[in-house]
């Protein structure tokens, strides 16, 4: 397949319902994100980041107790030149204010990535390999889609490093169209003498993408950053200020509170008490998980607060417990002893020899 999307396609798939980008003017501005397009965001590092966060997780929607939307996430980049991060605990929090189960969800997204291009390429036949075995994948984010052709360790030879990269891209776009699935993609922006900055991208890529936006930190007198579609094809050019909206009802198919508290004692007693030194500190572990099965009614009733908040507030509670207990028995020994102090001090108390 060409990668090329038709009329019918279109319409199709426009009939269909996109997935959210978090914001309700990105929506208005891009018809959300829609299967079989590809789109293409740059910007400032922060925007991009912010703004994959809440695609990945409305990529993950719970749409029926059956479809379990399965999401790739591409990373491209040299660690020597920039670092490239998921930021998993902004994504971690996004989720659990989305009302995902975050190991569930998290089981649901696959991570690749890549420091050459040559390696980019290795990323598709990744790719291919699990639309093999995931039927429900419904979405492909790659952070850096053209980051390599400049970052790339390889000197020498430069049009070999720019044919894999645009190999990589070509086979990405046909693979992601053939499959119905859409393809969010990431570029740095470029500063020109033009009004807006342009892409770090192609003239084949720029070509290729359906829809591009470039996303603009808010200015001194802008309450919002803003975004600009500068190609569409359904759409006129134009631009909106954007601010992001949380779903707390993407993922609200998540197991009973008790389910998901063993699930948390069980992670926690494998990758930290496994890990802790001292034998009494392990010991006071278990004793903490008493503590905390003997509030969890209490903690279910506690919607506001994530669950590692809540058992901490637990631990808290029962060592405050714990404290008033030992002061008062400590304000009764010192009574008892004050009083045996006085009855010695006492002159009828004195023995004479």
């Amino acid at each position: 397949m060409s990668g090329f999307v038709t009329g019918l396609q279109l319409q199709a798939d426009n009939e269909a319902q996109p997935v959210s980008t978090g914001s309700p003017e990105l929506d208005t501005l891009t018809g959300g994100i829609r299967r079989g397009l590809f789109y293409l965001f740059y910007g400032e590092k922060p925007l991009i980041e912010n703004l994959f966060l809440h695609v990945l997780t409305n990529a993950l929607e719970l749409r029926s107790q059956v479809d379990r939307p399965v999401a790739v996430y591409m990373v491209c980049g040299n660690y020597r030149k920039e670092r490239t991060d998921i930021g998993t605990d902004n994504l971690m929090e996004l989720m659990e204010a989305s009302g995902f189960h975050i190991e569930e969800a998290l089981r649901r997204v696959h991570i690749l990535t890549a420091s050459s291009a040559d390696q980019q390429g290795f990323l598709v036949d990744e790719l291919e390999a699990l639309l093999e075995s995931e039927h429900s994948i419904s979405m492909v984010l790659v952070r850096g889609i053209f980051k390599l052709h400049r970052d790339d360790a390889r000197q020498r030879n430069r049009h070999v490093v720019r044919e894999e990269i645009q190999h990589s891209i070509i086979r990405l776009r046909q693979l992601c169209a053939s499959h119905n699935i859409p393809l969010v993609a990431s570029g740095r922006e470029v500063k020109t003498r033009r009004l807006l900055p342009q892409p770090d991208a192609s003239s084949f890529l720029k070509h290729t993408a359906n829809i591009m936006v470039y996303l603009r930190e808010r200015g001194k007198k802008g309450r919002y950053n803003r975004a600009f579609v500068l190609k569409s094809p359904t759409r006129n050019l134009s631009s909106l200020e954007y601010s992001f909206v949380v779903n707390d009802e993407l993922g609200r198919t998540t197991p009973p509170f008790r389910q998901s508290f063993n699930e948390r004692i069980g992670m926690l007693r494998k990758e930290f008490q496994e890990a802790v030194v001292r034998p009494e500190r392990r010991e006071a572990f278990d004793r903490l998980v008493e503590a905390w099965s003997g509030e969890l009614g209490a903690m279910s009733f506690a919607e506001s607060m994530k669950m590692l908040d809540l058992m901490l507030l637990v631990a808290s509670v029962d060592n405050r417990a714990v404290i008033e207990e030992l002061r008062f028995r400590n304000q009764r020994l010192e009574k008892k002893l004050n009083a045996l102090e006085e009855r010695l001090d006492a002159p009828n108390n004195n023995c004479s020899v």
